[in-house]
C-alpha cells in the first residue's frame, strides 16, 4: 500500500516537472505558474522534509609538540678596563678670613662608680663568762725572791682570753695587786693556765674570763 502511493506520488512529481520545463521553454511557464501555482498548493503536492542537520566532526586534538630546547651560551666577560689615573688637585692656600668650626666640647667624664656599702661590722669582742665556765686548771704561780725578802704582798686580778680551743692568748691586768712584780707573776701563772673550749649552742668560741692570783707570806 505504502509502495503504490510513493510510486504514485513521484511519477505525478516527474510529469509535473516536465510540463513546469515544457511552460518555461515556450515563454508561458511563467505567467502559469504565477497565476495557478502557489506555495501552498506546492507544499500540499510534495511533502516537505525537515532540513538534516550536518554532521559536525569533532576535532582531533593535535599532539603536544615538546618544547625546543634552547642552548644558553654565557656571555664573554668583556676584558678588564683600565683605570682612568687621577687628576692631581693642587692644595689651596688657607683663606685668612675663613672661620674655623669650634671643636666640639669634651664628652663629661663617667661617674664614679657607687662605693660597695660597707658590711656590718662583725662583733670580735669575746663574751665574758665566769672563769668555772671554762674549767682551767688552777694556777700555780710563782713568788718572786726579790718580792718575799722585800715583803711584798697583794692580790691581783688578770683578765684571760682563750680561744675556741681553750688555749689562753691574752692576758690583762685589771686589778693590781700593788707591786709590778707580784702583778708580772700573776700574768705569768695565767698564762700557763689550761682550759676548756667554751661551747655555745655547740660551737666553740673565744671567751674572756678573770682569775684572781693572791701572795702572801707564810
Amino acid at each position: 500500500m505504502f509502495d503504490q502511493r510513493f510510486f504514485k506520488i513521484t511519477l505525478a512529481v516527474l510529469l509535473f516537472h516536465v510540463g513546469l520545463l515544457y511552460l518555461i521553454q515556450s515563454g508561458l511557464g511563467r505567467k502559469i505558474t504565477e497565476a495557478v501555482i502557489s506555495p501552498e498548493v506546492v507544499a500540499r503536492i510534495i511533502p516537505l522534509e525537515p532540513p538534516q542537520k550536518p554532521a559536525v566532526e569533532t576535532p582531533k586534538p593535535k599532539p603536544e609538540t615538546p618544547p625546543k630546547q634552547v642552548k644558553v651560551t654565557a656571555p664573554k666577560p668583556a676584558p678588564p678596563q683600565p683605570r682612568p689615573t687621577p687628576t692631581p688637585v693642587a692644595s689651596l692656600p688657607p683663606t685668612p678670613n675663613a672661620v674655623e668650626a669650634p671643636l666640639a666640647p669634651p664628652a663629661p667624664p663617667a661617674p664614679p662608680a657607687p662605693a660597695p656599702e660597707p658590711a656590718a661590722p662583725v662583733s670580735a669582742a669575746p663574751r665574758a663568762v665566769g672563769i668555772g665556765e671554762i674549767q682551767c686548771s688552777p694556777p700555780q704561780p710563782t713568788y718572786p725572791s726579790q718580792s718575799r725578802r722585800m715583803g711584798e704582798t697583794g692580790k691581783a686580778v688578770v683578765r684571760l682570753t682563750t680561744d675556741d680551743t681553750g688555749k689562753v692568748v691574752k692576758t690583762t691586768v685589771v686589778t693590781s695587786s700593788g707591786s709590778s712584780r707580784l702583778d708580772q707573776a700573776a700574768e705569768e701563772a695565767v698564762r700557763r693556765m689550761r682550759c676548756k673550749p667554751y661551747l655555745d649552742n655547740g660551737r666553740a668560741v673565744a671567751v674572756t674570763a678573770q682569775q684572781p692570783i693572791g701572795f702572801e707570806l707564810n
